[in-house]
């Protein structure tokens, strides 16, 4: 049986009420939109059902001022749950029409998800990425050494597309040096940052912990006992030189790393950053390869210039290692019940207009 905080992941597409009312289904959509990754797996989203719509919305209470003070990954994650959520209705015949920032840029609704039945006009996504949402994972252990294949690289580079988004996969060991020193210096600099420890710190969980989100230790692979002590350790102390050593190891050693960057950048190009990314992170899943994401370089000016001259780009969006490995287990997810209105934690219902 699966543990309590493990539940969502368990979602079983044979319970969809295809005979019930839109609301009810667009409740059973959700269960799948959940389930998309963010930074410290502190999930930052609110949601609301209002008949045949959906709100997306920001949780600014769960986001990282001190690691990230834009809230850049915030909005990357709120366009991660977007592709679950469109993946998921073009997967049960539901098309939709999405309104974005509909009380602004600044506000906290991120979209207005308006569906209907009859399935979508133009389908966003291919049909048989549905089924990865439940298998999707990061995976921040070591990867084998084999190669990535080209064709593989290619379909990656696919899923993310143009129009101002690129996707650069470096697989010779000096570009993967290069990145590996980045990270590297992102991690000397942040976890020597006490503000920022303590910040990250409240997300890290014991192996046994009942939390429905952040990341237990065995996310990192330490022991039941070793894990009891990993906020503490932390928050309180300078560990910058051995994860920076345990990291850039790692990075050097996988067969390829990623980096998604894009042309232009505001708070709509995050999310639509996220869109692709998620749309990336599911078609990696379904060619078998894994992931471990890293936000920090690109949180820290001088490091993400530096990666934007290495690679010619403007704006890196986040760095990828990529490579093949066993599948690890899932962190905690908040069901979407919780994350209702009425739910297990505190909503704000953003009504425009009629609603």
């Amino acid at each position: 049986m699966a543990e309590k905080n493990l539940i969502a992941w368990s979602v079983d597409a044979g319970d969809y009420p295809a005979s019930g009312e839109m609301e009810e289904k667009l409740k059973f959509l959700l269960r799948y939109a959940v389930l998309a990754p963010s930074g410290p797996n502190n999930q930052p989203w609110k949601l609301a059902v209002d008949g045949d719509e959906v709100a997306v919305m920001a949780d600014f209470n769960r986001t990282l001022p001190h690691v990230e003070p834009t809230n850049r990954t915030t909005y990357m994650s709120l366009g991660c749950l977007l592709t679950n959520l469109l993946v998921a209705a073009e997967h049960f015949d539901l098309g939709y029409q999405v309104e974005r920032f509909p009380d602004g840029v600044d506000a906290e609704t991120i979209a207005i998800v308006k569906f209907r039945k009859g399935g979508a006009a133009s389908p966003q996504f291919p049909p048989d990425l549905f089924r990865e949402i439940t298998e999707r994972h990061t995976n921040r252990g070591a990867y084998d050494d084999r190669p990535i294949e080209a064709e593989k690289i290619d379909a990656m580079k696919k899923a993310v597309g143009d129009g101002g988004f690129r996707l650069d996969v470096l697989t010779d060991p000096d570009g993967r040096a290069k990145m590996a020193e980045v990270l590297g210096e992102s991690h000397r600099i942040q976890l020597g940052n006490k503000a920022f420890r303590k910040d990250l710190a409240r997300w890290i969980r014991a192996n046994d912990e009942d939390a429905w989100d952040g990341l237990p230790g065995y996310a990192f692979g330490y022991s039941d006992f070793e894990s009891y002590f990993g906020k503490f350790v932390f928050g309180t102390f300078d560990t910058s030189a051995s994860r920076a050593k345990k990291e850039m190891g790692l990075m050097k050693a996988s067969p390829a790393v990623g980096i998604l960057s894009t042309d232009t950048e505001d708070k709509g190009i995050w999310v639509d950053a996220g869109m692709r990314f998620e749309k990336l992170f599911l078609t990696a899943t379904k060619l078998g390869v894994r992931f471990d994401l890293f936000s920090q370089p690109v949180a820290i000016d001088q490091l993400r210039r530096k990666m934007a001259e290495i690679l010619d780009v403007n704006y890196p969006q986040i760095l990828i290692r990529m490579g093949y490995a066993p599948p690890a287990k899932h962190t905690p997810r908040r069901t979407a019940e919780m994350v209702l209105a009425g739910g297990g934690s505190r909503v704000v219902v953003v009504k425009r207009g009629r609603r």
